[in-house]
């Protein structure tokens, strides 16, 4: 009853932490990475660029390292030699090319072997997706338990995403655990895993499982996600400075970071940012606009 009580008022007040999603029995799943095309060492054969479409478009062309026009076909060459020369990066590529069906015939089971070789040559994110590729049983068997082992190896070799996915799996099924969850979205937020920020929030502001009630502690998360620029903690910073959570109550404050929000990306409340504006006055509301810029300016917004 306490938490579903605490979803309740949280959410009334706009607190919309993606970590609700958990706390009324929904895991929320991250995105896949974009694929990396990356250029392998200078030794060898130039890799082919980025593609010029998105991933998933078939419409696409690719340039060599002087930006020459070069065929998918030709690309998927250099890139497989490079890999098989050894290249943990290269690997990478070629699993998404085989995954795309750039230059090759589409092969997922081939994706998963290269995910794996890019892994064991050095590269974390290899290790990741082939986590994910175990999970779905997409081009090999479903096997949550190998899927793990391949996330925990990501998460140790630093890989910030990799933190994220694990933090995320611990706050859902029967072993769920919050402080080892918190542990794990700690370091995925201190390396740049904005998300983090806004399911540390909630999980510290209510002190969910073990861990102890600290508002004061999701203030700081929120802060440090708000620092990447994400709309999402902007807003729920704003929140935590209206209702005086982990800080004094600042109105002020609260104005700054939901314009901030917005500025962001954050569609909006127009019926909270009037009403700040209303109670702070014109000169004070202007004020917080000014500080909303200056705060992005300093920082480099991520798009949501």
């Amino acid at each position: 009853m306490k938490t579903r009580a605490a979803i309740v008022i949280l959410a009334a007040l706009g607190l919309s932490i993606a970590v609700l999603l958990y706390l009324q029995g929904r895991q929320v799943q991250p995105e896949p990475s974009a694929p990396a095309l990356s250029s392998p060492a200078d030794s060898g054969p130039p890799a082919p660029a980025a593609p010029t479409a998105p991933p998933g478009q078939r419409a696409i062309t690719f340039t060599d390292s002087e930006q020459n026009p070069i065929s998918a076909q030709e690309a998927f060459g250099r890139i497989l030699a490079a890999a098989e020369a050894g290249e943990a990066t290269a690997m990478l590529n070629v699993a998404e090319f085989y995954g795309n069906g750039w230059g090759v015939r589409q092969n997922f089971t081939e994706r998963f072997r290269w995910y794996q070789r890019a892994g064991e040559a050095g590269d974390p994110r290899g290790f990741f997706r082939a986590a994910l590729a175990l999970e779905a049983g997409l081009g090999v068997t479903a096997d949550l338990g190998a899927a793990r082992a391949a996330l925990e190896k990501a998460a140790e070799a630093g890989l910030a995403e990799a933190h994220l996915k694990l933090g995320q799996d611990f706050l859902a099924g029967p072993e769920a655990d919050a402080a080892r969850a918190a542990s794990h979205l700690e370091a995925a937020l201190a390396g740049g895993q904005p998300l983090a920020a806004n399911i540390l929030g909630l999980l510290y502001l209510q002190g969910a499982g073990d861990l102890e009630a600290d508002s004061v502690k999701a203030r700081a998360a929120l802060e440090r996600g708000a620092n990447l620029g994400d709309a999402e903690a902007l807003k729920n910073l704003a929140v935590m400075h209206r209702q005086g959570w982990g800080g004094p109550q600042n109105p002020a404050e609260a104005l700054k970071f939901y314009l901030a929000a917005q500025m962001a990306g954050w569609p909006g409340d127009g019926d909270i940012i009037n009403a700040l504006k209303a109670e702070l006055g014109p000169q004070a509301a202007q004020e917080a606009e000014t500080g909303a810029r200056a705060w992005l300016e300093s920082r480099k917004p991520l798009s949501r």
